[in-house]
């Protein structure tokens, strides 16, 4: 939900835990059951000015992706020609299509779960004037990745 969110340009994003466990949304008063989603958003929240991610000059781009709109399996947030966030919620890869763009743009990926720094992967470097294959996360696990290409 938070890194859809992200990629969609959205700027808040609201939980909903439910009504029928423990501690639910009613009765809740122990925090620490929420403790991992509240990670998940430190994590996203540092990610863009630690990386210096220009988000408010991108927009989503999902159509560079192939995204279906049927489908939620992949994303993008773009600045075209100089920087693409593409967000993957299972892992895996996908084609971006840089054919209106020119020059060479370097693959990294950044792991939404723990943060840290940005990791290689199986590309380092893919380039421009075509629709190409942005390679696979360092580690796959079927588990959410975000590419982070750029100049």
């Amino acid at each position: 939900t938070l890194w859809g969110t992200l990629m969609g340009g959205g700027v808040g994003c609201e939980y909903y835990f439910g009504y029928k466990l423990a501690q639910n949304d009613l009765i809740c008063e122990d925090w620490r059951s929420r403790d991992q989603s509240w990670d998940y958003c430190r994590i996203a929240l540092n990610f863009f000015p630690d990386n210096k991610i220009p988000f408010w000059e991108m927009n989503p781009a999902d159509e560079l992706v192939g995204t279906d709109p049927k489908s939620n399996d992949r994303y993008c947030l773009a600045k075209p020609g100089s920087v693409y966030l593409v967000y993957l919620p299972n892992g895996g890869t996908t084609d971006l299509d840089l054919s209106k763009v020119k020059g060479s743009f370097k693959v990294q990926w950044f792991n939404p779960r723990s943060g840290g720094g940005l990791q290689n992967g199986s590309v380092a470097k893919i380039n421009g004037g075509k629709k190409t294959g942005i390679g696979t996360p360092p580690a796959e696990k079927r588990q959410d990745w975000l590419a982070v290409i750029w100049r």
